[in-house]
């Protein structure tokens, strides 16, 4: 009995969400923080739990439907959890308790504590959600309120700018749900279910070509819907105004895994609701390859022009989750796999990215919520342990070995090669956005450590202490993003047995 409820799919929505609540309920002052001093406790002990049921859930499942409520004859809020559930599952209980033990400390001199941490803490149930949603209705629900609880998060300091982030971050995902929720009407009338189903839910036989074509141009909106959340153009440029704003746990989970979030919508619509073999050859991929490389430059060119250290991140999250959506797009096995690796390697090294970014703020420029990449000559020395899991983090990004970055951007290369035309232009623009990559953010490692003969040390520099809260996070999340690339070849295997039941 004991093993059936942990190894539910609803378990893991649900406690996170119900335990978020729970704090709002707690007492606090003036300020927004808990009277109480055992609140980071609760939410730590919450959150470290949250992250068990995860782990129980993924390794005891047996992949059984959980139905929470039935709305009509066809229509239900339903859980299951399958390859790509257990993989954004395995992601969020790892990431989601460093960067809540590095918020404890980072969050210290940015109250109100008690509001970020309820919040922060029931968008780990909605993300959950996200990824053991069995069909469209659920998804989309989730998919919502993912919207509504990080809202909060972003509007943290409840300045002029934090208040504009916010409501364009609310306005561009409003107008991605807005499409998306034209998809599902459009896919519940003409499939044989909205149930997630490998290979689609189409029945193609008995579509007439004026149905395809409506079915296309649908799939194509839908698709670019849920995009907005993933940073895809033209629905992208929340990121850069969003990011800079917000605490700096909450541009690491926003980055590293909320926007992953739009990248599962999209998985899903693409192979399990409108299936490969609808979309392949059609001008909704082609359109969708074409989106997806022009955002992959334009983000990196956005970044190696943008001198704001964290809208310079941010840009390179528009660019680097455009890997994810370009892979998914080729419709082939190895992109699929470079897909999912992309997913892991970016959700490890761009959380520990803006991770230490927040290091950098929190102790060289206080009282400020930003600074630029130009001004950071020398910090190294100050801040060695950051400096260097920054290194780590951008050897990742950029795509070199033995980083798992480097093995998911082979599959991908792989995959397009044998796309034609469409194909190597593809390979040529991850080429060119791997160099500026390194253009941007190595630079950053170079002044660093490297500052030249004519810069001049703080002698006291030296005595900066990285507090283990915010240390701890930052090895192990630089640690992952190399052996994501070590162990590719398992997780690869892993991968390519998803890929083989869907295509």
């Amino acid at each position: 009995m004991i093993a059936k409820l942990l190894s539910s799919s609803l378990l893991p929505v649900l406690f996170p969400i119900i335990s978020g609540v729970a704090i709002l309920l707690r007492p606090v002052n003036e300020n927004g923080d808990f009277i109480h001093d055992d609140s980071h406790f609760y939410v730590g002990a919450m959150t470290f739990i949250s992250a068990l049921l995860n782990f129980a859930a993924v390794y005891l499942t047996k992949s059984e439907l959980f139905i929470l409520c039935r709305i009509t004859g066809d229509l239900n809020i339903a859980f299951k959890i399958d390859g790509i559930s257990k993989l954004f599952m395995i992601l969020l209980a790892v990431i989601w308790p460093l960067v809540t033990l590095y918020a404890f400390e980072y969050l210290h001199r940015r109250p109100p504590t008690g509001r970020f941490f309820a919040f922060f803490l029931a968008t780990f149930g909605i993300l959950n959600g996200v990824a053991c949603a069995a069909n469209f209705l659920t998804l989309y629900l989730f998919y919502e309120l993912m919207t509504f609880m990080t809202l909060p998060l972003v509007m943290h300091s409840q300045q002029r700018e934090a208040i504009r982030g916010t409501v364009k971050y609310l306005l561009y995902s409003l107008i991605g749900a807005a499409l998306a929720l034209g998809g599902f009407c459009f896919f519940h009338v003409y499939g044989v279910s909205t149930e997630f189903t490998a290979g689609g839910v189409l029945n193609l036989k008995e579509l007439t070509q004026h149905d395809k074509d409506i079915l296309l141009a649908v799939t194509f909106l839908t698709l670019l819907g849920f995009g907005a959340k993933a940073g895809l153009m033209p629905l992208h440029s929340w990121l850069p105004t969003a990011h800079p704003v917000a605490p700096t746990p909450a541009s690491a989970v926003l980055s590293g895994l909320i926007t992953k979030g739009g990248v599962i919508a999209m998985l899903r619509v693409i192979y399990f609701i409108a299936g490969a073999e609808f979309l392949r050859g059609t001008w909704v991929q082609k359109a969708l390859i074409a989106l997806s490389l022009l955002t992959i430059f334009t983000g990196s060119m956005m970044a190696y022009a943008e001198k704001h250290l964290k809208k310079r991140i941010a840009w390179s999250s528009v660019s680097q989750v455009s890997y994810v959506i370009f892979a998914l797009m080729l419709l082939t096995p190895d992109g699929f796999v470079g897909a999912l690796l992309q997913i892991a390697a970016h959700a490890m090294a761009k959380s520990c990215l803006f991770l230490s970014a927040g290091v950098v703020i929190y102790f060289t420029f206080q009282g400020a919520n930003y600074h630029y990449a130009d001004q950071l000559q020398g910090i190294g020395k100050e801040l060695p342990i950051t400096m260097s899991c920054f290194a780590v983090a951008s050897i990742s990004l950029i795509g070199l070995p033995p980083s798992g970055g480097f093995v998911a951007k082979w599959f991908m290369g792989e995959g397009a090669l044998g796309l034609g035309t469409l194909g190597y232009v593809g390979v040529a623009v991850l080429m060119i956005s791997a160099l500026l990559t390194a253009g941007y953010l190595l630079p950053i490692v170079a002044d660093a450590f490297f500052p030249g003969e004519d810069y001049e040390y703080n002698d006291e520099a030296s005595l900066t202490r990285l507090p283990v809260k915010m240390k701890l996070p930052l090895l192990l999340l630089s640690a992952g993003a190399i052996l994501s690339g070590i162990f590719a070849g398992w997780l690869a295997k892993f991968f390519e047995s998803i890929a083989a039941g869907i295509l």
